[in-house]
Formats: C-alpha cells, sequence, structure tokens
C-alpha cells in the first residue's frame, strides 16, 4: 500500500529525474493485474514474516526488541488495532495542514546541489468505495491553487498519501496480507506491539505504481508497524519493496512515517496523524530523499475552496 503509492517521474533528455507520489492508494484503481513475470517476481520474495531470528538481532530499528515467544498475541493486535483504524476512519473529518518537503539526490552529479525545499497546503479527505475505504490526499499552493506535478521541476521526487498508510492494518486489508507479531519494543517512551506485514501479491487490494513517463508498474510492499499496547495507536510504520523492481531499475524504495497525536483547530477529538515521513528510493544507480514535515492541523472546510489552476 502507498495504500496505493504512485510514483510519477520523468525522463529529461539527460537524466532521469523520478518524480513519485508515494504513499498507500486512497480508492479503487481499474483492475491492474500481475502479469505471469511479475507475480513470479513477488511470490518468490522472502519477507520479513520469514526472517530468521539472526536477520531480527542484526535490524537496527528493532534494538531491544523483546522477542514474541509465540504468535498468540498476534490475532488480538490485530483485531485491537483494525477497531483503531476503523475508528479513525469512521470519525475522520476532512483535514488542512502545512506541509514542508524537502527533495535531494545523493549522485555525483547532484553532489554540492542543495536541496530543493517547498511548503504547501496539504488537504486529507475520507472516502470510500462498498467496504473500500481510502483517503483523498492532495495539496495546493499556500494560496489554495492546485499543484501541477509537473511544474515542481526542481523536485526529485514527489511523494504522498502517508495518511493513508494506517490502512495497511485496516480490518478490510487484513486478508490481503500476511502478518506477524514480533514481540515488544519501546519507542518515544511507548511500550509498543511491534507486527511484520507483506502484501500478498494474489490477493492485494491496494498497490504502489511506480511510474516514469508513460510507464507504469504496480509496486508491493512490506513492512513493520509499532502499536501502542495501551491504546492500539499507531505510532510508527516503516515500509520497503516486497521485491526489487530491477527490471526497471528501481533497486529499493522504503518510507519512515511517524505518527503523532494531534487536534485540528476546530475539531473535538484527538488524531493520531503522519507529523514526519523520510522516503528513500533507489532508481538506476541514484539514491533520491523526500523528507515530509506536517503541521497546523485545521478542519478544511467547504468555504476554502481550492482555486482553478491558472
Amino acid at each position: 500500500m502507498s495504500s496505493l503509492l504512485l510514483a510519477v517521474a520523468s525522463i529529461s533528455a539527460v537524466r532521469a529525474r523520478p518524480r513519485q507520489a508515494a504513499g498507500p492508494s486512497e480508492l479503487p484503481k481499474p483492475a491492474a493485474p500481475l502479469t505471469p513475470e511479475v507475480l513470479e517476481i513477488y511470490k518468490n520474495a522472502h519477507t520479513v514474516i520469514d526472517w530468521t531470528p539472526r536477520q531480527i538481532h542484526d535490524c537496527p530499528i528493532l534494538h531491544k526488541l523483546r522477542e514474541a515467544g509465540s504468535q498468540d498475541q498476534l490475532p488480538m493486535v490485530l483485531d485491537r488495532v483494525g477497531q483503531t483504524v476503523a475508528l479513525l476512519f469512521r470519525e475522520f473529518p476532512r483535514i488542512a495542514c502545512d506541509e514542508e518537503v524537502v527533495s535531494d539526490a545523493t549522485s555525483r552529479e547532484h553532489r554540492g546541489t542543495p536541496a530543493n525545499a517547498r511548503k504547501f497546503r496539504y488537504i486529507a479527505i475520507a472516502r470510500s468505495v462498498g467496504n473500500f475505504q481510502g483517503f483523498e490526499e492532495y495539496r495546493t499552493d499556500l494560496k489554495g491553487n492546485p499543484v501541477d506535478a509537473a511544474r515542481l521541476g526542481s523536485f526529485f521526487l514527489i511523494t504522498s498519501n502517508y495518511i493513508s498508510t494506517c490502512l495497511y492494518l485496516s480490518p478490510a486489508d487484513e486478508r490481503a496480507s500476511h502478518f506477524r507479531h514480533f514481540g515488544i519494543q519501546t519507542i518515544r517512551g511507548r511500550t509498543c506491539h511491534v507486527v511484520g506485514f507483506a502484501q500478498d501479491p494474489e490477493r492485494m487490494r491496494r498497490f504502489n505504481t511506480f511510474q516514469v513517463q508513460d510507464t507504469k508498474v504496480i509496486v508491493l510492499v512490506q513492512g513493520l508497524a509499532w502499536i501502542d499496547s495501551e491504546t492500539f495507536e499507531i505510532l510508527r510504520i516503516v515500509t520497503w519493496l516486497l521485491a526489487p523492481r530491477k527490471d526497471i531499475g528501481l533497486t529499493s524504495q522504503g518510507s519512515t512515517v511517524d505518527f503523532y497525536p494531534v487536534q485540528p483547530s476546530g475539531f473535538e477529538r484527538v488524531l493520531w496523524l503522519p507529523r514526519d515521513v523520510i522516503v528513500v528510493t533507489y532508481y538506476r544507480g541514484i539514491g533520491y530523499v523526500n523528507k515530509h514535515r506536517y503541521s497546523n492541523f485545521k478542519l478544511f472546510r467547504v468555504d476554502s475552496t481550492i482555486k482553478p489552476a491558472e
């Protein structure tokens, strides 16, 4: 799930500069079945569900993990966090916030070039089609004008849709992934259940896409989620590719989404929403990094109409 990761990239005559909107997809798109060749790539992937004790021990982000002795708690954890995600979606108001994005590249070609930074207004609206739940997430400039991705030429990557990341753990998506309870770990002073997940290529309901000009491919993911052991709110979700897509030069892509409690101005409830996001992509030998920071959450009202593009 970027729920749907939409990655948009442009290629110039000199070099490829991916522009990607990353993150779970909001609403169902037209059916895009995996080809037999791509299905085979994903079916043969070694996933986080299969990690050995040595791999767990060597994983830096699982430092001081108290490993689970069994999977007995997994059904309870998935049920409780699923209820939390369902409640968030059911009571989710139209939200607007400020977004700052810093985009950088690590290639020799860009060495010494300052990172590109820009501020936007970011908007999220809960939508559903049948039992498929999702968020429409988009950005405008600070004056409310729609942002044309094609005009963001200074950005190496365009990434978005991170409120939707929580839907990896929604009840409707549970059958589309495999899960594993890794154990207990403390982050930000909170005791958390650590749950691994990997999308099932034959059952997936949401998918990521990576697009370079007219070439668009489906990208599936796996990851780890840190879930508060008392409130069952999601504190962090880390994702990476289910398998590299070397056929198109996409070696790796990962995101770290940190959720924090916020009370949007004009809203009575506290919501756990992304505040900090880091996306790292390696495409055709070049590393791209996007950092997002969200703040100043408030209700998005109808009278805050988006102006037509000029």
